[in-house]
């Protein structure tokens, strides 16, 4: 029995640890995010949000490629500098190589817009594929920049930056172009808007005073330490977007938007365990270095038990009052309640074992996450290349539900084995 004292402690934690600001931006942006939603799907319908959630799929994968890790490794290299200008000298090595390797391919990809659009039947892709191409190295450098930030520990310019500013742009931008009466593809033209102003801001910010420091690293260094951090980042989203990605070749532009709204929806569920990672990942990491398994024990049940607790009540809310939340996007969306309810139950699972990915990526299992994750992906293609043309958008998010209990359960079999416990018990 979890306590109600318990959960008042975890919420004081997560409020007021050092860098707590991150948390009450984080949720932020996920209102504004929602709202953009909201207005999308009201404003231009299930189908131009269709097209619009197949377009940043592929947006956010090819970020993920070009960006060939550097963000993520960039914490990792500032981590033995010990002045700002050696940050902000990593920073503009950074820029330069992901826009070398970048630019050629981004190019190619932008003459091919109407054939990769023709691929997946959908001739009004193509626009939308034009900004995404155009735009991409903003995104890129956007990532680097607030990655930036973390590294000399801005908390607030990281939270503004990442979660608020974006989001609270792209509103901005929509409901202009919407009043102005342009097209739907400007949708994907206002969120790469937002993202270049937010770019811009930063740059400001962080080159204020103008001076840097050469860093004495090699593109290749730099390359070999990062490029595996892409891989394993790749998979991640390949994991959670194949089926955006298949619906795209199978499905109407109306029922990918329907899908993809039950999936914003359902995945609301990992809210909780996601912050409760927040909390635990340096306390586990500690305990895990000081070999104190008991401890471990500890803090990794009382968390998943916390998260169980908390998850719960916003998971049934999802599944029963599933026609009521989706009708907030539009009376079309209210046909996709089975999917919500299919989507939810796997985010549940998914809560219910704990931050299970990241406990082994704090114990020294980083291939382990690597390998499972890859598993997924691939078990997650075969089930949608299986299920999606005979049941559609249902299919898909029944192929969610079976890759979550899947990959989660090979987790906690994986944390027992190793670490000699259950993450609930």
């Amino acid at each position: 029995m979890v306590e109600s004292d318990k959960i008042a402690e975890l919420l004081k934690k997560i409020l007021f640890r050092k860098g707590g600001s991150t948390f009450i931006f984080k949720l932020l942006g996920m209102v504004l995010n929602f709202s953009v939603t909201l207005v999308i799907t009201n404003l231009f319908g299930s189908s131009s949000y269709g097209l619009f959630a197949l377009a940043l799929t592929i947006l956010q994968l090819i970020v993920m490629f070009f960006s060939l890790g550097i963000p993520a490794a960039f914490i990792a290299f500032t981590g033995g500098f010990n002045s700002e200008e050696q940050n902000k000298g990593l920073l503009i090595k950074s820029y330069k190589i992901s826009f070398f390797i970048a630019v050629i391919p981004l190019v190619l990809l932008f003459l091919f817009s109407k054939e990769i659009a023709f691929f997946y039947d959908k001739p009004d892709l193509t626009n939308f594929l034009k900004v995404v191409f155009a735009s991409l190295i903003f995104f890129v450098f956007h990532e680097i920049n607030v990655n930036y930030f973390l590294s000399v520990k801005k908390f607030l310019v990281y939270g503004l930056l990442y979660f608020i500013f974006p989001n609270l742009f792209f509103l901005l931008f929509i409901i202009a172009f919407k009043a102005m009466g342009l097209e739907s593809f400007t949708t994907i033209l206002a969120y790469a808007l937002s993202v270049l102003l937010t770019v811009l801001i930063g740059v400001s910010i962080i080159f204020k005073n103008g001076s840097y420091k050469k860093v004495d690293l090699k593109s290749f260094e730099i390359l070999r330490k990062s490029v595996p951090m892409m891989i394993s980042g790749f998979f991640l989203v390949l994991l959670n977007w194949t089926d955006v990605l298949m619906l795209g070749k199978f499905e109407t532009e109306e029922n990918i938007g329907i899908y993809n709204a039950a999936f914003k929806l359902g995945y609301l569920t990992l809210f909780v365990v996601n912050t409760v990672g927040v909390i635990i990942l340096s306390d586990v990491s500690e305990k895990y270095h000081l070999k104190d398994i008991i401890g471990l024990k500890r803090t990794i049940n009382k968390a998943t038990q916390l998260t169980i607790v908390l998850t719960m009540p916003i998971a049934l809310l999802l599944i029963f009052l599933g026609s009521f939340f989706l009708n907030f996007f539009g009376e079309e969306f209210v046909q996709g309640k089975l999917a919500l309810a299919l989507i939810t139950l796997g985010a549940l699972f998914n809560a219910m074992t704990g931050n299970v990915d990241q406990i082994l990526n704090m114990t020294d299992n980083e291939i382990t996450v690597r390998n499972i994750m890859f598993i997924g992906f691939l078990v997650n293609v075969v089930l949608n290349f299986l299920l999606i043309p005979l049941y559609g958008y249902e299919g898909a998010a029944f192929s969610s539900l079976l890759v979550n209990v899947i990959v989660n359960g090979i987790f906690v079999i994986v944390i027992k084995k190793k670490l000699g416990f259950f993450t609930f018990m």
